[in-house]
């Protein structure tokens, strides 16, 4: 049997500037785009729309572009997360209309052979000229896995069992210049291989936001990026530790790693005006339904929740459970420099109404994060 290419992905382009606070934006390939909301002008799975504000974060220079793999909603008013793109397909399209963003697929490990994986992010990497990762997730939400079969659904640490069994296979395809046969409990290859290679060499970077202690292994062993959730936004610098943690445990594996986190905000010139517009989202127009839905799926089927449910919910309904960005620019700024202290290399953003919140952030928000010495001013890659 082959062993995997030990070597990690060399980061390039955006993933290797100089920023000291990378941002993404997170979730706008679903419908509602990641706020649990009926408020008027959320994102809607339409592609034009979809597209529009990808080339926004993209012209920002934001380097991520990350979506989350759905396959069914989570019910209530909105049905939240129900309509929503394939994330490879959404790659695919964005990795056309982009120029600098890294654009991330999203894959469920139980729903698909990692052959069939390797052969289409590798098509994404060539579309975008490299600037593709692929985020692996184990699947938690019972529901959508039964849709599939009986035996989709795995006890949470059989899902990761089953992950790095996944990416075995999918590094053995990325960079193996030869066939090989992989024996495993849950993938028996015979004569493996996969042309083109990934653009990036040695391969792309992988992604993935394991909470438990059997996650945070696999990410440490596996995963090039990985994806924190800080629990107590009220103490952002408590994420520290995890931060720490993680590292640490990487470099056991002679590894070093990306650590990022996500974000919602809603940016006002005054503090009571992003408050009350918060609480007009979250308290009056939220659908609890769908929230409770979802909390009681990753509650019920993960460590990564704390124990203040309604607290929780709020922050579910702001955008899937995020550090809260609720002020006026400079308070913005503020907060996502303790993310910055906390040793987080980047941040994925979420905005109840995109369009509005990406331009908002562009015009008062990042001029501010260059003064704070967090980014650089954005100047888009060359065209000769």
């Amino acid at each position: 049997m082959t062993t995997p290419s030990r070597e990690q992905p060399r980061f390039t382009g955006a993933l290797a500037n100089e920023n000291r606070l990378k941002l993404g934006t997170f979730s706008t390939n679903l419908e509602y785009g990641g706020a649990i909301t009926t408020l008027p002008g959320t994102l809607r799975a339409n592609w034009e729309q979809v597209k529009n504000v990808a080339q926004m974060a993209d012209r920002m220079g934001l380097e991520a572009i990350v979506p989350v793999a759905r396959w069914r909603g989570y019910g209530g008013k909105t049905n939240f997360s129900g309509p929503s793109f394939d994330t490879f397909c959404w790659a695919a399209g964005l990795a056309m209309a982009t120029e600098n963003a890294f654009v991330f697929s999203t894959v469920h490990v139980p729903t698909i052979h990692p052959i069939v994986a390797a052969k289409q992010l590798t098509t994404v990497d060539h579309i975008s000229g490299g600037r593709s990762v692929l985020n692996v997730v184990g699947g938690w939400f019972r529901p959508e896995l039964e849709m599939f079969g009986p035996n989709y659904f795995l006890e949470h640490d059989r899902r990761y069992d089953l992950a790095e069994e996944f990416t075995k296979v999918l590094i053995n395809l990325w960079t193996c210049t030869e066939e090989f046969d992989f024996e495993g409990e849950f993938f028996k290859i015979k004569r493996g291989f996969s042309e083109p290679k990934p653009f990036q060499r040695p391969r792309p970077p992988i992604m993935n936001a394991g909470g438990s202690d059997r996650g945070r292994r696999f990410a440490a062993e596996f995963a090039d990026m990985l994806y924190i959730h800080v629990k107590d936004d009220s103490d952002i610098l408590s994420a520290k530790a995890q931060v720490d943690a993680i590292t640490t445990l990487a470099r056991e594996f002679n590894r070093t790693v990306q650590v990022w986190t996500q974000c919602y905000c809603v940016c006002r010139d005054t503090e009571k005006e992003a408050r009350d517009y918060w609480n007009y989202y979250v308290h009056e127009l939220g659908d609890y339904e769908a929230a409770d839905n979802l909390m009681h799926y990753i509650g019920l089927e993960s460590a990564v929740l704390g124990k203040d449910w309604e607290r929780a919910r709020d922050r579910f309904i702001s955008g899937w459970g995020g550090v809260e960005l609720v002020g006026t620019p400079e308070q913005i700024v503020e907060r996502l420099s303790l993310i910055a202290e906390t040793g987080c290399d980047g941040t994925l953003l979420m905005f109840p109404i995109w369009e509005e919140g990406l331009a908002q952030f562009r015009d008062k928000v990042m001029p501010l994060l260059e003064q704070a010495g967090l980014r650089k001013p954005y100047v888009p890659p060359s065209k000769s």
